[in-house]
């Protein structure tokens, strides 16, 4: 059980590292480079949901912040989920 903890807490860390590896990138580099692109298509299917219920204010896409707040979220449940019934 504890592997699959592990597991969980490791993919929901990973996710907000590319979450906020997007946010950086998109402030430092064009967004025709490979790298912005790849990241890109990694990390959209988790902000589009977001997106269509949060809109941008003043220019700025605040659905970034929302989706890590989220992630950690359904990882903290689910790690304490799991650690009830070991």
């Amino acid at each position: 059980m504890q592997y699959i903890i592990l597991f969980i807490q490791i993919f929901a860390r990973s996710i907000v590292f590319l979450l906020f590896l997007h946010v950086l990138l998109s402030l430092f580099m064009a967004g025709d480079r490979p790298l912005r692109i790849g990241i890109a298509r990694l990390v959209d299917p988790i902000l589009d949901p977001f997106r269509r219920f949060i809109k941008p204010i003043n220019g700025v896409d605040y659905t970034p912040v929302v989706a890590i707040l989220v992630v950690n979220l359904i990882e903290w449940l689910l790690t304490r989920f799991l650690v009830r019934f070991v």
